[in-house]
């Protein structure tokens, strides 16, 4: 898990993640991770469209999204 974070982090790069929310829902989400801490991850969600926070131990899974030929992701 966490060599999938890094790689997010320091190249910048989406990966999917499979993440379950307080209330016990699970949702999918395309993220690119911006900043971690050993309990944390805060993330542009490329779903909702927003910086968001999440806990790590809620990541249900992590996958890395397979390379088209578009453009990357741009965030700003």
């Amino acid at each position: 898990m966490n060599y999938l974070l890094n790689q997010s982090l320091h190249q910048q790069i989406p990966i999917d993640m499979i993440y379950m929310k307080k209330n016990g829902e699970c949702t999918k989400r395309k993220i690119i991770v911006h900043r971690q801490t050993d309990q944390l991850i805060q993330a542009y969600c490329l779903s909702k469209k927003t910086m968001r926070t999440f806990r790590k131990d809620c990541i249900l899974a992590l996958a890395p999204i397979k390379r088209t030929h578009r453009p990357a992701y741009a965030v700003s």
